[in-house]
């Protein structure tokens, strides 16, 4: 059975398909990633740079958009192109849409503009509002600024050249240049620290250090609270009944063990509302160790994810990408718990 494409790869293919049913000629860009944008497009005699981001929380995080608005206007100069766009899942209100406008001299689209721009194309309309959960008994916005967003943009000639975030990538580098074992276990305690609160500054709050002796070693993990500020927290907080979330920082050379996994279960205590933990490791953890955390979770309702530093990476270049690295881990309990056997 064929699987699914991913959501933002759905998102991404309806933005293109709406684009085009409003008169742009839209290809695909290449390079795309870091160094490019999504598509390249053409309306009358204007080249557009657009990028496109999808984010399962529907509220706006501006410094998350701030980032992909540095990348896709400093790219779309490079590209040649006369204006940018950037496309959003989420919703921007009108003062937050014109600051960021004004500020990086593009053109920001968000589901209340898509909606606009279906308004005339049913079929294109009923799709994006299954994809985005949006309902569709909402009336279409009659906000002047809002009817032809594409108007609105300035050109990018006109922008000064950004300074784009390059935080997580040095941290990527940090991490994985720690070598492996007893000897590093401080040093990569404290880059883990420091990738957590570089990721999650907003989300996590009252960072508190446990000393824990395991396996002769004196180290520390940490316990935070969680604030609901995405889908991934507000599940967290709400079907997992876990206001605090327990990380543990496992710096072993190979695989962890079932060993490991049962360590880190005592510390998760039900009428203690903490009932999740996020153990990250460099390599991964054991076919024994899976099992473990899947019975934990059946049995007890405590949920253990496992990041290794592949992992870890993905979501420090999705933060640099303007990107929400809780969806990673919305996407990683998703399947956990999809997978989960009787």
């Amino acid at each position: 059975m064929k699987e699914p494409a991913a959501t933002w790869r759905q998102f991404e293919d309806l933005v293109r398909r709406i684009l085009q049913a409003n008169n742009f000629d839209v290809h695909l860009h290449s390079p795309r990633g870091d160094l490019g944008f999504d598509f390249i497009a053409r309306l009358p005699n204007e080249t557009w740079a657009i990028e496109v981001k999808y984010y399962r929380t529907s509220r706006a995080q501006p410094t998350l958009i701030a980032a992909a608005a540095t990348r896709v206007a400093n790219n779309g100069l490079i590209a040649n192109a006369t204006r940018g766009m950037l496309v959003v899942s989420c919703f921007l209100d009108s003062e937050l849409r014109i600051s960021l406008e004004q500020k990086f001299s593009i053109n920001f689209v968000d589901q209340v503009d898509l909606r606009n721009w279906c308004a005339a194309h049913p079929d294109l309309m009923e799709e994006l509002d299954a994809l985005l959960e949006s309902n569709p008994n909402e009336p279409l916005t009659t906000d002047p600024t809002r009817l032809r967003p594409e108007s609105r943009s300035k050109r990018i000639t006109d922008a000064l050249p950004r300074k784009i975030d390059t935080r997580g990538t040095e941290l990527c580098t940090e991490l994985k240049g720690i070598k492996k074992g007893r000897s590093t276990w401080a040093q990569y305690e404290r880059t883990c620290e420091e990738i957590l609160k570089y990721l999650f500054p907003n989300d996590l709050h009252g960072w508190h250090s446990q000393k824990r002796t395991d396996d002769g070693l004196n180290r520390y993990d940490y316990v935070c609270r969680v604030r609901p500020t995405t889908e991934f927290w507000k599940f967290v907080i709400d079907h997992l009944d876990s206001r605090y979330i327990l990380f543990e920082f496992k710096n072993y050379s190979g695989t962890i063990k079932q060993g490991q996994i049962l360590t880190t279960e005592k510390y998760l205590l039900e009428r203690g509302l903490r009932r999740v933990a996020i153990i990250m490791t460099r390599v991964g953890a054991d076919a024994n160790a899976v099992a473990m955390t899947q019975g934990a979770m059946r049995e007890h309702g405590k949920l253990m994810l496992i990041v290794d530093d592949q992992k870890v990476c993905e979501m420090l270049h999705m933060k640099e990408r303007g990107e929400d690295p809780t969806d990673c881990l919305f996407e990683l309990a998703d399947n956990f718990l999809l997978k989960l056997p009787r």
